[in-house]
């Protein structure tokens, strides 16, 4: 597994102190369950997905989203088939395929996925594995705690990608003319490897602490310039979600 996703840049989100991120990541993420409004989704949406390229760029941008189109395809499928109740949008002669609040339900769903997940990969784009152990330690979190999440973090984005590996071998696998991949051998496949990686994973986290007095990320952080601006936007950003919802 690799451990490490961070990107170097000079981005002014890489010059942001992992402190203010990590309380901006949190606040966004509540704050996205608040929002109603279909402007409100779109900047819940849309909004990691521009501070992404504006600090790691269209390639890796397009890299780590491009993980969750199957996630997208399949609630954008399925979701407003559950929910035919209401103003009907989409009829097939006297089914209903789309309603309004079905359509509502589904964009609501993806919007959250969608920004709770580029919110969470755009730190670990932007901040080393070490950075975020400080900084969940200047929380008052425990070392073993602020291990065990770090690790976490780094851990679903190794997901996605193991899971895009395995759709495309899957893909491969089908006989000549069809599209697409099976959801359900490519899911079992997914679980079965990560259960295998258990052992690995809980040897990372012994060499890097867990259980003694650790030494990664147990020194202090230093305050940088304009340290209080960069919690006053890491909280305004979030924040103006309450506007749009």
């Amino acid at each position: 597994m690799n451990v490490s996703s961070y990107i170097y840049g000079r981005s002014f989100y890489h010059r942001f102190d992992v402190r203010p991120k990590l309380f901006a990541t949190l606040l966004f993420s509540a704050l996205s369950f608040l929002v109603s409004s279909y402007a409100g989704f779109a900047v819940v949406f849309f909004l990691p997905i521009l501070l992404m390229f504006l600090s790691v760029g269209s390639k890796e941008s397009w890299r780590c989203y491009s993980r969750l189109i199957p996630l997208f395809i399949i609630i954008l499928l399925f979701t407003p088939l559950q929910d035919r109740g209401g103003v009907p949008l989409v009829t097939f002669r006297s089914f209903t395929l789309v309603t309004e609040e079905g359509l509502h339900s589904v964009l609501r769903i993806i919007s959250r996925l969608g920004g709770i997940s580029g919110a969470l990969m755009l730190l670990l784009l932007t901040e080393r594995n070490e950075d975020i152990i400080k900084g969940l330690r200047a929380f008052c979190l425990p070392y073993n705690a602020a291990l065990s999440a770090s690790m976490i973090l780094r851990f679903i984005p190794y997901l996605g990608q193991l899971f895009s590996e395995i759709r495309d071998s899957m893909s491969l696998r089908l006989e000549e003319g069809r599209h697409g991949y099976p959801i359900l051998p490519s899911i079992t496949a997914l679980a079965v490897a990560s259960i295998r990686m258990i052992p690995d994973t809980a040897s990372a986290l012994e060499e890097r602490g867990f259980g003694r007095e650790g030494k990664i990320g147990s020194e202090p952080i230093k305050r940088p310039r304009f340290y209080f601006l960069q919690w006053a936007i890491g909280a305004i950003i979030p924040l103006s979600l309450l506007i749009v919802g």
